[in-house]
């Protein structure tokens, strides 16, 4: 017999348009949409699903896929009549809330790496350490994404081919005279 969802995992209404555990629907332009939710802060992470244009998806199942990528986007990601429907919302877990968001920053003159973690609430934890390149590979640049840019990305990885922005994103070694 299966088990009612539990009462953190009831599907409700928000009333912000970023509220933490808001579900977008993103239409990829191609017949296929795809899909993110809203975790705190500019904290999204988009699901490793895509679906055909028009065909119904069960939240509560959407939100235990693997997750593709977690990203910082812009509002302009989660506004109404935007680019991406907004759906409603699936309350973060306690271990959602408390994932520790860690991404890598460069700096663009000198090139020193540095990774940057931070918890929700961030004055929970916050730490700021350099880094090497080998650290950084793998990590997530601190950028901001635009939906476009994002629906690139989902394009690309559901296509299984590189994506020019995370490319042109990943950490690059200093040059011989900054060492």
């Amino acid at each position: 017999m299966e088990q009612p969802p539990s009462e953190d995992r009831m599907i409700r209404k928000a009333r912000k348009n970023r509220a933490p555990g808001r579900v977008v629907r993103i239409d990829l332009g191609d017949g296929r949409c795809a899909y993110g939710r809203q975790l705190w802060s500019i904290n999204a992470e988009f699901y490793d699903h895509v679906s055909a244009t028009g065909n119904p998806v069960d939240l509560l199942l959407l939100v235990e896929k693997p997750v593709a990528f977690t990203i910082w986007v812009t509002d302009r990601c989660f506004q109404r009549n935007g680019r991406w429907a907004l759906l409603d919302t699936v309350p973060l877990l306690e271990r959602e809330r408390q994932r520790l968001d860690v991404k890598f920053r460069q700096d663009m003159f000198s090139g020193a790496l540095t990774i940057v973690s931070r918890s929700h609430p961030p004055s929970v934890y916050f730490s700021n350490r350099p880094a090497t390149i080998e650290e950084c590979e793998g990590l997530e640049r601190d950028a901001i994404w635009s939906p476009e840019h994002v629906e690139d990305r989902l394009r690309d990885h559901f296509d299984g081919r590189p994506n020019m922005w995370v490319e042109s994103l990943r950490p690059k070694p200093r040059s011989g005279n900054d060492l």
